[in-house]
């Protein structure tokens, strides 16, 4: 059986990822090793309760399941996330490696944020004579941005220049944070001389926030950054920043697991070193320099541009096939129908999950919310090679449907179908790492958790309106229809049994002596009379017919029926069980009802009323004979 590893990681950090991905392949391909990966998009500047939702993915597989794991620690934008995963990884005996934070439990491969930070702030006060730097740091808890912090100090003491504290500022990595800041901080009186960033992002929002001012890096600012990202060589002016060998980092952490996994490790912690990269945004390098990357970009960007454009078009169809759904039976169907025309991560398998407890709050949108993974799963689309199909009820340990450990080593990538912190289930993407690069999964699952958000407010919207309509049809004393409710769903019950050729029983119930019920037993003992009978009418009426209470303590059964003699049992049957419940009561007063009934003629063009009408006198017939009855 092919050995299989887990990989937590935050797809923000998605570029890291992919190199680390390329080294850990270079181990585990060999191996015949498959990768599971896990993704979440959770970042510190949203929501708690979002977050909640997309670490949860960390909570889907079975830890017993895999040989080892690797863990992003220091990606994953928590303190308690990493250290959660790690604990269920040693209750479980699940050997595993902690890349950027040391875990509990686990081996550790170390990433040395200081000493390329160091070389790189030194190079700014030696080359380019800074004396007043700012800082801009991510969040307040994150290791990796306080060790590039604490680099800056000590790289800026050791050449005699303090970093004041009103030149830092926390800005969560946040891109309008930090081009706010860079605003505020050039219109001071003695504003710094250059921006110091824990990453590139930061970087990069502050060159912008610099240009809105009106101000150009280097000429009038330096700002430098940190990870390399591909913007950083593309963006104009290049930025200066820190190299981090992810390649190198994901092939260290990856033999480190495989060697504790044979019992052959010999060591629990590994550092791996940062490399300070001189570009144009410190003024090192010339722009005749950096536009080789530029040209690059460009020559890339419209291909780029008409991709996006056309993945929106398939968005929005996506959106009108879950929004024109009514019920989740079409919702399923529209889902199936909108892959089998549209592949958004064309020539991969594919399959889009459903957790089976989490699912129930889409067929009724009245049942609670999920927030834990069910034992069973439900596949709504499977995309594997070019078949397409559903699996219902797989269990939860499998995580892909219908798994065949054969073949070659494979990359499985895991994000979360969520909204807030309720569960939908999840997406499972073979092989697909440049959707990751490119960003195409993020803004997919985006969307996509969106639309289902948005697919259950209509449902509820619309479930809300049919029992707004069902309360305005609804008449209130009884249950049955309303004159309104006749209008709404006896008249077109009619008109369709009509066009089918089909005739209707109309048959009109009134309770005798009403009037002396009232005056002498009071209203209360009337509208006991009339929910009595009308009680009467709904316990023995045919299926698909429907009730109204039409007046007073005037009543009509309505029906498709072409049998006169089953319209006779049906009244039979009202006028005994009218007596069975006046028995039980023991009623001070006669309670009885007189009925009439006539067949419609679908060729006749005599409307709801007229028959109502003809049923009426029919009803007033049988009246007149119950009351010379009682006389004698």
């Amino acid at each position: 059986m092919k050995r299989r590893i887990a990989v937590f990681a935050n797809g923000w950090n998605n570029l890291g990822i992919a190199q680390a991905l390329k080294g850990i392949q270079e181990v585990t391909y060999n191996l015949n090793v498959d990768i599971f990966l896990f993704l979440s998009f959770a970042a510190f500047g949203h929501p708690e309760a979002r977050n909640q939702g997309e670490d949860n993915i960390f909570n889907l597989p079975d830890y017993k399941c895999f040989d080892g794991a690797i863990v992003f620690s220091n990606m994953l934008n928590s303190e308690k996330t990493p250290n959660h995963i790690a604990r269920l990884l040693v209750e479980n005996k699940v050997p595993g490696v902690s890349i950027g934070i040391p875990l509990k439990g686990l081996s550790y491969v170390g990433i040395d944020n200081f000493k390329g930070m160091f070389e790189m702030v030194d190079h700014l006060v030696k080359e380019h004579h800074i004396k007043n730097p700012a800082f801009f740091a991510g969040a307040k808890e994150h290791p990796d941005s306080n060790e590039r912090l604490e680099a800056t100090r000590q790289a800026l003491a050791m050449n005699g220049i303090e970093l004041k504290n009103e030149n830092i500022c926390y800005t969560n990595w946040e891109y309008l944070i930090n081009l706010n800041y860079a605003m505020e901080f050039c219109k001071r009186d003695n504003p710094p001389d250059a921006f110091i960033c824990a990453n590139d992002h930061n970087a990069i929002a502050v060159c912008v926030g610099l240009k809105k001012m009106g101000f150009s890096v280097p000429k009038d600012f330096i700002v430098t950054g940190f990870d390399k990202i591909s913007f950083a060589e593309t963006f104009y002016p290049s930025i200066t920043t820190v190299y981090q060998d992810f390649e190198k980092i994901g092939y260290i952490a990856a033999w480190e697991l495989i060697e504790k996994i044979n019992g052959t490790s010999k060591s629990d912690k590994v550092v791996v070193s940062s490399s300070f990269v001189k570009n144009e945004s410190c003024g090192c390098m010339t722009e005749s320099e950096g536009d080789s990357y530029r040209k690059d970009f460009c020559v890339n960007a419209y291909m780029k541009e008409m991709e996006s454009l056309i993945f929106q078009g398939q968005e929005s169809e996506m959106i009108n096939s879950i929004f024109n759904c009514s019920c989740y039976p079409d919702f399923k169907k529209s889902l199936m129908n909108y892959y089998k025309t549209h592949k958004t991560f064309p020539k991969k398998d594919f399959y889009f999950v459903f957790d089976s407890e989490a699912k129930k709050c889409f067929m009724d949108v009245s049942s609670p919310s999920v927030t834990k993974y069910s034992d069973t799963m439900d596949c709504l689309v499977a995309i594997k090679g070019k078949r397409i199909y559903t699996k219902e009820q797989f269990t939860r340990k499998e995580l892909v449907p219908d798994f065949i450990d054969t073949g070659k080593p494979a990359v499985y990538t895991f994000t979360p179908l969520h909204y807030d912190a309720s569960i939908f289930g999840y997406i499972v993407v073979k092989d697909g790492i440049e959707f990751l690069i490119d960003q195409t999964l993020n803004h997919y699952m985006i969307q996509m958790n969106g639309n289902l958000e948005q697919y259950r407010k209509n449902c509820k919207l619309d479930e809300m309106n049919k029992a707004l309509i069902s309360i305005s049809n609804t008449d209130q004393l009884t249950g049955l229809n309303n004159r309104f409710g006749m209008e709404q769903n006896g008249i077109p019950l009619l008109e369709k049994a009509n066009a089918k050729k089909e005739k209707c029983a109309v048959v009109f119930v009134d309770i005798n002596r009403m009037k002396y019920i009232n005056d002498n037993f009071g209203h209360l003992q009337g509208d006991l009379a009339i929910r009595t009978v009308s009680s009467a009418m709904l316990q023995e009426i045919p299926k698909n017919w429907i009730g109204i209470r039409y007046g007073g303590d005037e009543f009509i059964a309505l029906g498709v029926c072409n049998d006169e003699k089953s319209v006779q049992r049906y009244i039979k049957r009202i006028t005994d069980n009218l007596k069975k419940q006046v028995t039980s009561m023991q009623l001070n007063y006669p309670l009885t009802a007189s009925c009439g009934y006539i067949l419609t003629n679908p060729d006749s063009s005599d409307t709801l009323i007229d028959y109502i009408n003809q049923a009426d006198n029919l009803m007033y017939i049988k009246k007149q004979e119950a009351h010379k009855s009682e006389k004698k």
